[in-house]
């Protein structure tokens, strides 16, 4: 999915949809039940962990290293699954559906930012 994310393929129409569908479920979500902003910010954190460590990846001019390949896979589902663990257990699904949109929405509006057309030279 980050593949697609990151190609030429995922036009800027694409991403705006995403973020806006996005955003409606965790307004959605919001309306049963809030999320801490310490846990909204430690999802927020794990979103841009995801967007640096694939940004370091395809800056390594060498062959890339398999043990960094498979870290950086299973690192943000490990913390997204500790911090889904932490959550209180009234409405633990709401709750985990915020998280895991609050990662994406980090992550898509990082790589979005990063990504932009410069205004100068």
């Amino acid at each position: 999915m980050l593949e697609f994310w990151y190609s030429k393929r995922c036009t800027r129409e694409i991403k705006l949809v995403l973020c806006i569908a996005v955003c409606a479920v965790v307004y959605w979500a919001s309306q049963i039940q809030q999320l801490t902003p310490l846990f909204a910010g430690l999802s927020l954190a794990i979103g841009i962990a995801i967007h640096l460590m694939r940004s370091y990846a395809h800056q390594q001019v060498k062959a890339p290293n398999q043990a960094f390949h498979y870290f950086r896979m299973i690192a943000p589902v490990i913390a997204l699954l500790i911090l889904i663990s932490q959550l209180p257990t009234a409405h633990r699904a709401i709750l985990a559906l915020q998280c895991i949109c609050f990662s994406a929405l980090a992550l898509f509006l990082v790589s979005i930012y990063e990504n932009r057309a410069k205004r100068f030279d």
